[in-house]
């Protein structure tokens, strides 16, 4: 009776997840080792509680709106390249990969596209000392618990910390809209920002929950379409907006030390589709066009096979602590992805994409983001928070 109520809560979180939430509060349970969690389909009473959040939007943007954010990109292009002060910041800072130790699962509080199995495989794999940090607008007592039983499940309460940031819905995509994090050559911990097309700026709460250090820049972009090594080897896609934004805002603010352009082939244009660092000089892909150029810049590639859904992509994973959350889509491509990571060391599970992929366009990494390990005193401290 207990398992069946325990799956019944994490059944129901995957709707429930649009409800307002509030402050930093710790909790402590007993969680479960991590397993590959199974596809399950929700029954027909249930139906009614996976209803999906009106304000979160659709990975992408209308053209109207491309045309808009490539226009302001524009203009700010021709000022902003080679300033005396991002000549300044070059060599202070360097990316934070994802391949390096976790400290913070970031992930909305909204449910949509079918994305509760795969939000509760990434938590059911969050490494022992790290912390799973869920986000809303805002707070009542009852949607806060229920998040927290159907999280309870799957990662102890104690291990989850529940914060408000305004226009949180919009924020669904967590890797576009959070800062995206970087280390300063003193070893302190800090996050750059950019100006998001979906109105979610959380940058200078985020900065003052993690006690970083704040960079901040006037170009629209993404973190969905950057990624990096702790080498400062960066590669994103030439696509859209993204085009008219100097090197130099890379350069600087994000600590590239040679960034990698690469051409737009498909999907929305974001690189964390088709590429994945797995160390600082091993990559994974999907496409050979891709292989080609980044196995000319010195990196060892390897090819994931590609599914055969519109927008559906292997290389869209979660890597926290020598772990991989695969996005899987009930194809027989599926297993041979997961073992393209096992052949690299890492210890590889599913999480279920289908609805997310096809509908909203992205993954498991676009709805994450991940922080490295910073002192949880001064977390604690910053949210205002303390332990239960």
């Amino acid at each position: 009776m207990k398992k069946l109520l325990s799956l019944i809560a994490a059944l129901i979180f995957s709707a429930s997840f649009g409800g307002p939430l509030k402050a930093a509060e710790s909790f402590g349970l007993k969680g479960s080792d991590a397993q590959a969690a199974p596809v399950v389909s929700a029954p027909a009473s249930l139906e009614k509680v996976f209803t999906a959040s009106p304000d979160v939007p659709t990975h992408g943007y209308t053209p109207s709106e491309r045309k808009s954010m490539t226009g302001h990109n524009t203009g700010l292009e021709k000022s902003a390249t080679k300033s005396i002060y991002l000549k300044s910041l070059e060599g202070q800072y360097r990316p934070f990969a994802d391949y390096e130790k976790t400290g913070y699962l970031i992930m909305s509080a909204d449910f949509n596209f079918d994305s509760g199995p795969g939000k509760l495989e990434m938590a059911r794999n969050l490494p022992a000392d790290a912390t799973l940090v869920i986000f809303a607008s805002s707070a009542d007592p009852a949607t806060k618990e229920r998040v927290l039983s159907a999280y309870e499940s799957v990662v102890p309460r104690s291990r989850i910390k529940l914060i408000a940031l305004p226009n949180a819905s919009q924020g669904f995509w967590a890797r576009d809209g959070i800062p995206v994090p970087v280390f300063s050559n003193a070893g302190k911990f800090g996050v750059v920002d950019a100006v998001y097309g979906h109105r979610f700026e959380p940058d200078a709460e985020i900065a003052r929950l993690f006690h970083a250090g704040l960079e901040k820049h006037e170009f629209y972009f993404e973190g969905g379409n950057f990624k990096a090594n702790a080498a400062g080897d960066c590669v994103m896609v030439n696509h859209g907006a993204h085009v008219k934004i100097p090197d130099d805002i890379f350069t600087s603010l994000y600590g590239c030390r040679q960034l990698i352009r690469l051409p737009f082939v498909d999907g929305i244009g974001h690189v964390d589709e088709h590429v994945s660092f797995i160390s600082d000089k091993v990559i994974v892909t999907d496409l050979p066009e891709y292989k080609d150029i980044l196995q000319g810049k010195g990196f060892t590639v390897h090819m994931l096979p590609k599914p055969s859904g519109p927008y559906e992509t292997y290389a869209n994973s979660l890597i926290m602590d020598g772990k991989v959350i695969v996005p899987v889509f009930g194809r027989p491509t599926d297993e041979q992805a997961l073992a393209v990571y096992r052949s690299l060391g890492l210890k590889a599970t599913g999480g279920s994409s289908n609805t997310l992929s096809n509908r909203g366009q992205g993954s498991l990494h676009c709805i994450t983001m991940v922080y490295p390990k910073v002192s949880a005193t001064e977390l604690m401290k910053a949210l205002g928070g303390k332990e239960f």
